[in-house]
């Protein structure tokens, strides 16, 4: 009897902590996005200062992409619990400007 207790428990832990791994992985993937987003901006603004319009012009159609998806995505489901996305977002698109100055050497 004890051990279907244990069992029972179990699957209701596991169930409990799905959701939770699907927000954190939804952030994490936020986070990725807007990371990958300021990378490629970074890029097309040293492309255009050394004169390589048809590269920065492809990159902006990839980031055009990316930003309308993401606030799409943000925007029709406001119901005031994106506030971790939003700063997972933001986070990604700072950092993702930093390595692209700081580090990769274009």
């Amino acid at each position: 009897m004890t051990l279907c207790r244990n069992l029972a428990g179990a699957k209701k832990l596991s169930v409990l902590k799905r959701p939770m791994m699907q927000e954190i992985l939804k952030i994490a993937g936020y986070f990725g996005v807007g990371f990958l987003e300021m990378f490629l901006a970074t890029q097309r603004t040293y492309w255009i200062s050394k004169g390589r319009s048809a590269g920065a012009a492809s990159l902006v159609f990839f980031e055009s992409l990316i930003a309308f998806a993401v606030f799409y995505r943000i925007i029709t489901s406001l119901d005031g619990s994106n506030w971790p996305i939003m700063v997972a977002y933001s986070a990604g698109n700072a950092i993702g400007t930093y390595i692209n100055l700081e580090k990769v050497g274009f």
